[in-house]
């Protein structure tokens, strides 16, 4: 798996700052989150040009992650950087929910980070910046489910329904392995959904988004989403029965 500090060089030309990701020279700089704030933030080492510390002079009540967009918004790579590092984690446990593999993980979280750069310029400030990164996140996570399905479909022999039984790899984060398993089940039974059913159990069930919230994520109405979450519960309690022995 590439470090967060060579994908955001590779990916958005967003350049980690001397003696870090670039350099090797501090293996823990970029090895964790704990590790960069701990460098960003020493007494005794001010941050070097570029990067953005964490206390910025702005309006009374503001919070870091507004400012940093906004900079980032101006184009200031350094608050790009510290965005990436403060969010990682944060969407790599959502986009868990989703990815059938490690590596469609890492995957899936770099669109993520890649898909943020690009849209910072649409981004305003009355609209809370974690939100806003997981609505990107969990739209990431919706197209991934529609890939696996075409895909699916594609793979399908001739009079194949498309319906795919494998097992997902391990990529829940939980040390408990019957957790784990009872995770890659419900993926599996997931996978058999329409795209966008599997993405709204995913996100109701498993995240606890509202109904509200998701039907403001998809462009539904809540009445829609209500009812599509009712059907979609349904068949995938029909697939558990007829899965189940």
């Amino acid at each position: 798996m590439p470090t967060k500090g060579r994908w955001i060089r590779r990916r958005t030309g967003i350049a980690p700052r001397a003696g870090t990701a670039s350099g090797r020279s501090s293996p823990r700089s970029w090895s964790s989150a704990r590790g960069i704030s701990t460098r960003l933030n020493s007494a005794n080492e001010p941050a070097p040009p570029g990067v953005v510390p964490d206390e910025l002079p702005g309006p009374p009540g503001e919070d870091t992650d507004t400012r940093w967009a906004a900079r980032g918004r101006e184009g200031d790579r350094g608050a790009m950087e510290r965005l990436v590092e403060r969010h990682h984690d944060t969407v790599r446990r959502l986009l868990w929910r989703f990815a059938r593999t490690p590596e469609d993980l890492d995957d899936l979280v770099q669109e993520t980070f890649l898909r943020m750069v690009r849209g910072l310029p649409r981004w305003r400030a009355e609209q809370p910046f974690r939100h806003w990164l997981l609505r990107i996140a969990s739209n990431v996570g919706r197209d991934y489910f529609r890939r696996h399905a075409v895909r699916r479909r594609s793979d399908a022999p001739p009079g194949g329904d498309g319906s795919d039984q494998s097992a997902p790899e391990a990529v829940d984060p939980q040390a408990d392995p019957s957790a784990r398993a009872a995770a890659a089940e419900v993926k599996t039974l997931l996978a058999q959904l329409p795209p966008d059913d599997a993405a709204l159990l995913t996100l109701q069930h498993l995240e606890g988004w509202s109904l509200q919230e998701i039907a403001n994520q998809f462009g539904w109405t809540v009445t829609a989403t209500k009812l599509r979450a009712w059907r979609a519960r349904r068949r995938l309690r029909s697939l558990y029965e007829s899965a189940t022995p």
